[in-house]
């Protein structure tokens, strides 16, 4: 049996602004299994960023409980929870945030450093990733000298650098074309293939289709999940392709 490696039980997200109540999460109930590739499909608005920020324990939940790798995650200060972040967890946000004062380099070193690891061993490390992802070229560039999809290569090989548990991906290849699209997917399977967890946000079929489940988001809820399993072969990629339409045309898609 897998074993658990993010628990969430009956989790809500409540928003108050203005006198004005939105209930963004409703009761979310998940468990992603260590090792697993998941992604999150579901329309605009439904919930599918709050839940990703709020089960990593990036954003407060309202009430319910997530237990990441046994911890409860409310019973966790802020620095523990930054702690388990920088050691535990990898992110690749829709917005790709770098800090504009230091080069491509320096930002994928930093939270490597950061974690107290071996200086030259991160800097190896950090320079592989960005060799597999075909941006060792823009290593000493600012963030304003390269392209779009070069900082997003960049943000993936940052959110690798400490070779966490899981990685937390919020439409990691929707700004991209279909070459940069690839590479990203091409290591975060290699990741996964190694025991990385995957949690994924994705509007896109064939991203969803590399993965092992699909849970749909709608209102706040999960409203469905279709079991794919693990891809063998790529040649099962068109078959998935057309469950993953089929299973979400049912649902209003």
């Amino acid at each position: 049996m897998m074993e658990k490696l993010l628990s969430v039980k009956a989790l809500c997200k409540t928003y108050i602004l203005k006198g004005s109540t939105n209930n963004v999460l409703r009761g979310v109930d998940l468990e992603i299994g260590a090792g697993e590739f998941v992604c999150i499909m579901g329309p605009s608005g439904s919930g599918k960023s709050t839940l990703l920020y709020t089960v990593s324990g990036m954003d407060n939940m309202t009430s319910g409980s997530v237990r990441f790798d046994g911890r409860e995650l409310a019973e966790l200060d802020r620095k523990e929870l930054a702690d388990l972040r920088l050691h535990e967890m990898g992110f690749i946000f829709q917005q790709m945030y770098m800090l504009k004062k230091l080069c491509i380099l320096d930002n994928i070193l930093l939270p490597g450093f950061q974690a107290g690891g071996d200086r030259v061993k991160v800097r190896e490390r950090a320079e592989q990733l960005m060799r597999r992802l075909d941006i060792i070229d823009c290593a000493e560039r600012e963030i304003t000298e390269v392209s779009g999809g070069q900082l997003q290569r960049a943000c993936l090989c940052r959110a690798l650098i400490n070779e966490p548990k899981v990685v937390f991906a919020d439409e990691p290849t929707g700004a991209l074309n279909s070459k940069a699209a690839e590479e990203v997917m091409r290591e975060l399977i290699a990741a996964n293939s190694r025991g990385t967890t995957i949690l994924m946000i994705t509007h896109s079929v064939k991203v969803a289709a590399r993965s092992s489940r699909v849970l749909y988001l709608v209102d706040g809820n999960i409203q469905g999940e279709l079991e794919l399993g693990s891809l063998k072969d790529e040649n099962e990629l068109t078959k998935r392709e057309r469950a993953i339409n089929t299973w979400l045309m049912d649902r209003g898609w």
